[in-house]
């Protein structure tokens, strides 16, 4: 079909090549379907319906005595170790056991703790050649970490809650020297915990204690959230600092003893 279109601006004709419109197509009509022989012919799936029997079936039954055990089955198990309790309560350390005796507990609280960066093979090897990758801190959540700790004496006891049965592990801090990280200049080796948005700086209500040992080298960080208690880093330097006490005394006895020795 060819269209001739006057323009305003020229004011001339201008042809234009349009399809042809559709043609009329008639109703859609649908045939019946043929039936197939086997569906006329079903006579071969036709199933005699089951007949009711009325005399009896020969079947011969016998009767059967009830059960009787040849041999008892815990005659060989370890029945001392079956009837044994799963935990025996008088071995448990809980931190209500600590609070007992003359010393008690020197600290107890809230604390994120780790070792820090754990130096890989791969890191070692990739670091100098991808820096971009190697060269950021690595960071963890403050409540992936958390734990409850309680310092007697010279041990810091590492739970996982507050009510547990007994600790995780014992950290012996009679000879680590405790040290607050400035968030700004933090250790190489430690891990910045629960950073800030674009930053990778520590949240600002936490404080991180890094204890380390006699060569400077970092063995665990204690990271406190101060929100609630702003002394309780503080305080856990100072219970530290008793147990550093403790353990030069512990050291001073035991040369003097080998000296008599």
């Amino acid at each position: 079909v060819i269209v001739e279109v006057n323009t305003s601006q020229n004011s001339k004709k201008q042809t234009m090549n349009l399809a042809a419109p559709a043609p009329l197509v008639e109703p859609a009509t649908a045939a019946p379907a043929v039936p197939t022989p086997s569906i006329e012919n079903d006579d071969e799936y036709m199933v005699e319906p089951a007949r009711e029997s009325s005399g009896r079936l020969n079947v011969e039954t016998i009767n059967v005595g009830p059960a009787v055990l040849v041999d008892d089955p815990r005659k060989f198990a370890p029945t001392k170790q079956l009837d044994e309790p799963f935990r025996n309560g008088k071995i448990d350390v809980p931190v209500e056991k600590l609070r007992q005796g003359s010393t008690g507990i020197s600290f107890e609280g809230y604390a994120a703790v780790c070792k820090g960066l754990q130096t890989t093979c791969v890191r070692i090897v990739l670091g100098p050649i991808l820096p971009c990758l190697y060269d950021e801190r690595d960071f963890i959540s403050y409540g992936e970490i958390l734990r409850y700790i309680a310092v007697k004496d010279e041990n810091c006891f590492v739970y996982g809650e507050k009510n547990s049965p007994n600790p995780i592990y014992n950290i012996p801090i009679e000879h680590l020297s405790g040290v607050k990280e400035d968030p700004n200049k933090p250790n190489k080796k430690s891990l910045t915990v629960s950073p800030m948005p674009n930053t990778n700086l520590q949240a600002q209500t936490l404080e991180t204690v890094l204890l380390l040992d006699s060569t400077g080298n970092l063995v665990f960080q204690l990271s406190f959230d101060t929100s609630l208690d702003k002394d309780i880093a503080n305080r856990f330097l100072a219970s530290v600092a008793n147990a550093n006490m403790i353990g030069k005394s512990n050291d001073l006895k035991s040369k003097t003893a080998a000296k008599v020795i």
